[in-house]
């Protein structure tokens, strides 16, 4: 079984909202967005990361994401230069990252992190 691509959908009250909080607080960029106003898009961290935005009730409850990047501090820092919410500084792990978690507008857990020289 190959697996081209796997993408999360958030449910969130306001698209074009959430499209401005992931590109200009967390770094993301916009690859597409459907209706006026916007009622699903997706959001791109780097190449190979997409997550679907999508308009409905938020329930942040049980969902945690994680990115693999390659320098989890140079993000943490455009981060918290721009007010986004820090749950977890940055810290190197018993499981082989140096990651941080933050929260976003409605909620939603997501870690960054990337893997430590061994």
């Amino acid at each position: 079984v190959e697996c081209e691509q796997h993408h999360t959908v958030l449910p969130v009250t306001d698209v074009r909202a959430a499209i401005d909080f992931y590109t200009t607080k967390l770094a993301f960029w916009l690859a597409f967005s459907i209706g006026e106003p916007p009622h699903f898009a997706g959001v791109n961290l780097g190449r190979g990361a997409q997550i679907f935005l999508s308009a409905g009730t938020p329930n942040p409850n049980g969902v945690w994401m994680y990115f693999v990047i390659d320098d989890a501090d140079a993000l943490y820092d455009f981060h918290r230069a721009g007010g986004v919410e820090i749950i977890a500084p940055p810290g190197d792990r018993e499981y082989g990252f140096r990651d941080y978690r933050i929260r976003d507008l409605y909620g939603y857990e997501i870690e960054f992190g990337h893997r430590l020289e061994r």
